[in-house]
């Protein structure tokens, strides 16, 4: 089962987004994803376009860099714009690379999903998982923002912050009742944050997701800051039918995370 999805499926509107933008993005995303290269015929055919809607955005893209064009075959790739990008990106992706066995080997110890939460620009990215070898299996989507105050993966980042910056933080935050057992406002949020910095680790006690229990740990930097958080993600209802699995599962990660800030560090 998923826990997230995508932010917008086609078909689907948001409130306050730009259409021709996010048509854009989803041509973009048709070509990266895409085994080869693809020609404006497949464009017109994938997203139902006309031909001089399709060809606009296909060359708006690459007078931006974000494609490149054949001149002999006339099919559109991905572009330098792009490549520069995941250079930029590759100090975060080592992190992603060199945590994965990590992640593997919670996943394997717990018989649960577990999973990786990068600190970006102030955001909690979903970066990584690994699926446990149990009957049920909790299936994320890498790429998804989890929210600071309900997220475990959030939570365990947001409660280590210094303080000047975990006040920025909250005082920006826009609340959504995700469940009923949803945190809702600063000050419940910092009581949360004060119970998670005194134990160690962060609980999602199906705030975020009605029916799974998320725990989560954070990773430190060489001064001490959160940069990372590693989780785990249980069905509820299975958890609170064995407390001592619960114990295990925070054993373990408490374990794993601690070697893997020792990891960040050399």
């Amino acid at each position: 089962m998923d826990t997230a999805v995508k932010v917008a499926r086609e078909g689907e509107t948001l409130p306050g987004h730009i259409q021709s933008l996010e048509k854009g993005l989803r041509i973009l995303d048709e070509i990266i994803e895409s085994p080869g290269p693809l020609k404006l015929s497949d464009i017109i055919r994938r997203f139902d376009m006309d031909r001089a809607s399709a060809f606009r955005f296909l060359q708006t893209l690459e007078h931006a860099g974000f494609l490149r064009k054949d001149a002999t075959t006339k099919e559109y790739d991905v572009g330098g714009r792009v490549y520069y990008w995941a250079s930029r990106l590759r100090e975060k992706t080592r992190i992603i690379d060199s945590f994965h066995e990590q992640l593997q080997r919670l996943a394997s110890i717990t018989r649960q999903t577990t999973h990786l939460g990068l600190f970006v620009n102030d955001r909690v990215l979903l970066a990584d998982f690994a699926l446990s070898d149990s009957i049920i299996s909790i299936r994320h989507v890498i790429g998804v923002l989890e929210p600071l105050y309900s997220s475990a993966v959030g939570k365990a980042i947001l409660a280590f912050l210094p303080q000047e910056q975990r006040e920025s933080l909250i005082k920006n935050l826009e609340f959504v009742q995700h469940t009923k057992s949803t945190i809702t406002n600063a000050d419940d949020l910092r009581i949360n944050l004060t119970v998670t910095r005194q134990r160690g680790y962060a609980i999602d006690a199906n705030e975020t997701h009605e029916g799974l229990t998320c725990v989560a740990r954070p990773i430190f930097n060489t001064d001490g800051v959160p940069v990372a958080s590693i989780g785990i993600t249980c069905v509820t209802a299975l958890v609170s039918a064995d407390p001592g699995k619960f114990e295990h599962i925070i054993e373990s990660i408490q374990a794993i995370g601690s070697e893997l800030t020792t990891k960040l560090a050399t």
